[in-house]
């Protein structure tokens, strides 16, 4: 008991085996934060933080479109979808063109002659 009271340096020894505790704590939650991180299903990349948070977060799960792919191959999503609505109101707006109207006789009319 008089040795434990007479060690200077016990209090020093607890501050840093408990530092490199919480340092390997630390690392194991990271690790297992990681583990659970989703993976893009059409490119296999693991999601950003920000597009992991969109994809959970209530409030934001709504906009997020598909949950199984990244931020990128989203970003590819909406421009395509985009795309395909600018090409759809273009052609919308484009007058249609005449179909099933035959191209009149060339031989025949009021002042032509027969052949």
């Amino acid at each position: 008991m008089t040795d434990a009271l007479d060690n200077p340096d016990g209090h020093a020894l607890y501050l840093d085996q408990e530092a490199r505790a919480d340092a390997a704590d630390r690392q194991r939650r990271a690790a297992q934060r990681e583990a659970r991180r989703p993976v893009c299903k059409r490119c296999g990349t693991r999601f950003t933080d920000e597009r992991w948070e969109e994809i959970t977060v209530h409030r934001t799960a709504v906009r997020a479109g598909d949950t199984s792919v990244c931020g990128p191959c989203r970003a590819d999503d909406v421009a395509r979808e985009e795309a395909a609505a600018e090409a759809a109101r273009l052609e919308a707006a484009a007058p249609p063109e005449p179909q099933g109207v035959p191209e009149p006789d060339r031989g025949r009319g009021w002042f032509r002659r027969r052949t």
